[in-house]
């Protein structure tokens, strides 16, 4: 489905990618992880289109996406989410998901003007559409709430389910867990596996090491640009390479080592 190839990125003298390349299959859920400034998310902002590689190419279904503009890419459904919350906080959590469903709607500016029967059918299938994920990621009583009201948690599934409104085949999670407690992670970590079934192709960074060990299919472990081992989580954890790089961090050594 995601082909990475050669992938370079400087900012100044400093390079953020070297050289990194990698593939993804349909429905595979792929682990990103290494230290701050790794390189991670400057990755997701390639793919994403937020802007371009120095160097390399970026396939999606076969297709070259390279050079193409942020807009263009998610109309190819290649949806993220950001280390930082990025919410509406002056929309309720209905209208939060609505906006997700931007691409999902066909209906114009002159239809929504003159409010044809098509487009008010339109409008009614789409607002069914948001109640229903509402209720997947269990925030349907939250609904007519203003968004800034919910914790920081609900926030996180906010977010989450903004990007699942818009239907994507690839899903593209940058520190979901962050900030969320034991069981907030558990929860997430149940509903991300339970993607799968919608076939849902998925890459997510994060710190967290017993998140990415037990969703993920396959882990890509990067460090200063490089990309320094991929493969089964089990193998990751033993790489020597890996415990080398991250030699020094207590907490990444012990988390790998489990």
């Amino acid at each position: 489905m995601l082909e990475l190839v050669e992938i370079g990125k400087s900012f100044g003298g400093v390079r953020a990618l070297d050289n990194v390349s990698f593939a993804l299959e349909q429905g595979e859920i792929l682990g990103l992880i290494g230290p701050n400034g790794a390189g991670k998310t400057t990755l997701f902002n390639i793919i994403s289109g937020i802007f371009p590689p120095d160097q390399g190419r970026v396939r999606f279904q076969g297709k070259d996406i390279t050079r193409l503009a942020a807009h263009k890419i998610a109309r190819l459904n290649i949806f993220r989410t950001f280390q930082n919350l990025s919410i509406f906080d002056g929309m309720t959590v209905l209208e939060n998901l609505l906006v997700g469903n931007h691409l999902v709607g066909k209906a114009g500016i002159f239809s929504a003007f003159l409010k044809t029967p098509w487009e008010r059918r339109e409008e009614r299938m789409i607002q069914r559409r948001a109640l229903n994920l509402l209720a997947e990621i269990g925030l349907a009583a939250a609904a007519n709430l203003p968004a800034k009201s919910l914790a920081f948690g609900k926030l996180r599934l906010l977010e989450l389910g903004r990007a699942l409104a818009a239907g994507p085949q690839l899903l593209l999670l940058d520190e979901p867990a962050a900030g969320l407690n034991q069981r907030e992670t558990e929860e997430l970590m149940a509903f991300l596996a339970g993607l799968r079934e919608k076939e849902i192709t998925i890459i997510v960074i994060e710190h967290d090491m017993s998140l990415v060990m037990e969703l993920s299919d396959r882990v890509v472990v990067l460090d200063q640009g490089k990309k320094i081992a991929e493969g089964r989580p089990r193998e990751v954890q033993q790489n020597p390479a890996v415990l080398t790089a991250y030699l020094g961090e207590d907490d990444w050594i012990k988390s790998l080592r489990r």
